[in-house]
């Protein structure tokens, strides 16, 4: 798949060895969408870049970054969608654990997007429960830092073409989020997604829905700990993130799911914040 990639501002793809988000993981990445060549949600993007890298004291340029962001996008398909990946590392400086004070690495990749997003969010997909839970650990909460293991042990679990995402528990019980999504339910008119203080990854969709999207549609909406019975008494379920959008579910292991009023009336005001 054609494509374009930059580390530092510099064309290329090749990274050192010694590269922290490699060794360690110490770093964050960004997965957004690009409409005609538009980065989608770009400030929330950016925002959460920004403050994870202050929680974890990792310097960003951030000037640099948007040039070279402006710089990738001019490969953008003009008509058509693709997704933008950043991923920030710490530099590589002292041996071990221990770091150094000092500059980040910015790597940029721009591909097309191979997800029909719109057939998922017309059609709705199927979830299950995963086993692998999610470690309780509040210092890395809410961040999209590049430990991922528990996800791809997750991710591993099912190899059925007809699941398109599977739900995971915290090690207390928690419904906190999906393998690459989050989740919400709609039950009596009330909206509520998991409460991410202890773990999981606060997604930019997910901030978008709460800070703009049910603000402007009037809808009441809470941030709880949800159990797997919140779940299967919900009136309506969907999952959501940046590439995907808004997703209905239609069934959730063997507890099938109604696409509601509430679920279509989220996707008409995301389309018309992002596409319109």
């Amino acid at each position: 798949m054609p494509g374009a990639s930059l580390i530092n501002g510099v064309a290329g793809d090749l990274l050192s060895i010694e590269d922290r988000g490699l060794a360690y993981g110490d770093g964050l990445f960004e997965t957004i969408a690009v409409h005609n060549g538009r980065a989608q949600l770009l400030d929330l993007h950016l925002q959460r870049l920004q403050q994870s890298c202050l929680r974890l004291a990792i310097h960003l340029d951030r000037a640099a970054l948007s040039l070279e962001i402006n710089d990738i996008l001019k490969a953008a398909q003009p008509q058509g969608c693709d997704v933008l990946k950043i991923i920030i590392t710490r530099q590589s400086g002292q041996r071990g654990y221990a770091y150094a004070d000092g500059t980040s690495n910015r790597l940029l990749q721009l591909k097309p997007n191979a997800t029909n997003s719109a057939v998922l969010q017309e059609q709705g997909v199927r979830l299950r429960f995963c086993t692998t839970p999610l470690a309780v650990n509040p210092q890395l909460a809410g961040m999209k830092h590049l430990c991922r293991l528990e996800n791809v042990l997750a991710r591993a679990e099912w190899h059925d073409e007809h699941i398109y995402e599977g739900l995971m528990l915290d090690t207390q019980g928690c419904v906190t989020e999906g393998v690459m999504s989050n989740i919400f339910l709609v039950k009596d008119g009330m909206l509520s997604t998991p409460h991410l203080d202890r773990c999981g990854v606060a997604g930019v969709m997910r901030e978008c829905i709460l800070s703009q999207l049910a603000p402007k549609l009037q809808l009441v909406v809470s941030v709880d700990r949800l159990l797997l019975e919140h779940i299967h008494n919900a009136d309506e379920l969907f999952i959501c993130n940046s590439v995907i959008g808004i997703v209905p579910v239609t069934a959730v292991a063997a507890f099938n799911k109604t696409i509601g009023e509430t679920t279509r009336l989220l996707q008409q005001a995301m389309h018309d914040a992002l596409y319109v």
